[in-house]
């Protein structure tokens, strides 16, 4: 157990329990199905829905009992991805985790400590038997992380707390009192295939930090998907090429870090290509120097102005290669290219919070479409739908098709909220001074959950947490020891 030596020990205990389960958004069956064994073994109410959801209910401890029960939120699914280093399996394997003390983190892999920390908070409390809580009610849904659908479809009806501490909080001392609502839309672009002959290459577009898409955007860092598309946009106008594949990004609500392209160039111009895609890196870097500041573009495993490559290009032997045809693929670089991409909208009310963004996280490419996936947040509900409607346009001119899912409301703040006021008061009687209570860009589902229970009073909460979503997040030892003792003294 790499994490054993940690305090508080019950809370890594499960969370390296957890990190043992592959619990990728999609690939749930396992830790839904661990949980319930959980609950079971320990003789506590559960329920198991048909989207895996879990509701686990605990009494309260003694002098506890009659107390009101208190609803405990998080998700059980992670964005599972790799930095391409290791030999990890994340939809069949363990996460590589480890520490030094400082902080937690998984090689090579995302951590998934978003949110598999509340899941093990949650698990301590309930595994507990001398820490005083009123009745407890713990929510853990799936696949948050792809759209909400668990929590959009879990049945509440069961439970009976109107109080609900949500634990999906990537910042210590911030207490989230409401959040943007979002949704997802896909581009179905038409493609074309026919033979070309000439040199087969593949560039990388690798380095970029990435990030989650709610709390990064506002960093201005680098989309490796657009960045792809105008590599090859500018190396068109240089060489004669067609696109075989083009894909990048593992999740639509992720920044994406790196992205890959596979084409087939004319002999005579792959050295023109190459050359082109110096230039596009080199003005790419400039952009990005202090947002992305690792970024590079290369081929075939080298940067593209290396001499190695460009002899390798000189000698390569030209084949024939079923390609998309030149003006689907030259169509399909301009759409992605010309998608709003970023911060559309900052709030006029809330210094700092971005109000409306979108996301073009993931790209993929099929025989015979090109689709593109993007994560669309706004804090004014009209101004998602004018997004949403302006992004159906767009794609709809360039002949692609277009479907709207996991679409969530945003979460009101609440004036009159009992719970912020006892959780601030409690916060201020352990740390001596106020914690931040704050709107935050990002989606919670306590939106959703919101709508199913008449009157529920929610705040979330959780330890500091960096990069997440990506392959160099880390869970801070610390802190997350700091939020368990501040959840007790709330709880009790």
């Amino acid at each position: 157990m790499a994490l054993e030596n940690l305090q508080p020990k019950e809370v890594f205990h499960y969370f390296e329990e957890i990190c043992r389960i592959p619990h990728g958004s999609g690939n749930l069956q396992k830790i839904s199905d661990f949980l319930v064994s959980f609950a079971k073994e320990r003789k506590l109410e559960v329920i198991q829905d048909e989207e895996l959801n879990v509701i686990i209910k605990a009494p309260g401890t003694a002098g506890y009992e009659d107390k009101e029960p208190v609803i405990l939120q998080g998700h059980m699914d992670m964005v599972a991805v790799s930095d391409g280093t290791t030999g990890i399996d994340m939809k069949t394997d363990s996460l590589d985790v480890t520490t030094d003390g400082e902080y937690v983190w998984a090689k090579g892999t995302s951590l998934g400590g978003d949110d598999g920390i509340a899941v093990a908070y949650c698990l301590a409390l309930l595994d507990s038997t001398d820490i005083p809580h009123p009745p407890l009610e713990v929510v853990i849904t799936t696949n948050e992380e792809t759209g909400m659908f668990g929590a959009a479809a879990i049945d509440l009806s069961s439970l009976k707390g109107k109080t609900m501490i949500n634990l999906d909080n990537e910042e210590e001392g911030v207490f989230i009192t409401s959040c943007a609502g979002g949704a997802r839309i896909y581009s179905h672009l038409p493609v074309k295939r026919q033979a070309f002959t000439g040199v087969k290459l593949l560039v990388e577009v690798e380095g970029l930090k990435g990030g989650h898409s709610g709390e990064m955007i506002k960093c201005g860092r680098g989309n490796a998907n657009i960045i792809a598309a105008r590599t090859l946009i500018e190396a068109s106008k240089a060489a004669d090429f067609r696109i075989i594949d083009i894909k990048g990004g593992v999740a639509d609500n992720a920044i994406p870090a790196s992205a890959t392209a596979q084409v087939v160039v004319a002999k005579d111009d792959a050295a023109k290509f190459a050359d082109s895609v110096a230039r596009t890196l080199k003005a790419v870097k400039g952009e990005l120097e202090v947002k992305d500041p690792d970024v590079t573009i290369k081929v075939q495993g080298k940067l593209p102005d290396d001499t190695a490559l460009i002899s390798e290009l000189e000698k390569a032997s030209a084949c024939e290669t079923s390609a998309i045809f030149g003006e689907d693929g030259l169509k399909a670089l301009k759409l992605i290219t010309v998608m709003p991409d970023g911060v559309q909208a900052m709030s006029a009310s809330v210094e700092g919070l971005v109000e409306t963004s979108l996301n073009l996280g993931v790209l993929t490419t099929s025989e015979n479409e090109i689709v593109l996936e993007q994560s669309v947040r706004s804090s004014v509900e009209t101004s998602k739908d004018y997004l949403l409607g302006k992004l159906i346009i767009l794609a709809e001119s360039f002949g692609a098709t277009t479907s709207i899912s996991g679409k969530y409301p945003g979460w009101k703040f609440n004036p009159a909220s009992a719970l912020r006021e006892h959780m601030v008061e409690v916060y201020r009687k352990m740390y001596g001074k106020d914690p931040k209570v704050e709107a935050i860009h990002a989606g919670l589902e306590c939106g959703i959950l919101s709508e199913k229970i008449e009157g529920l009073d929610c705040i979330s909460i959780g330890p500091d947490m960096l990069d997440i979503h990506s392959p160099k997040e880390k869970l801070s030892v610390k802190s997350t020891a700091n939020v368990w003792d501040y959840l007790k003294e709330v709880l009790k």
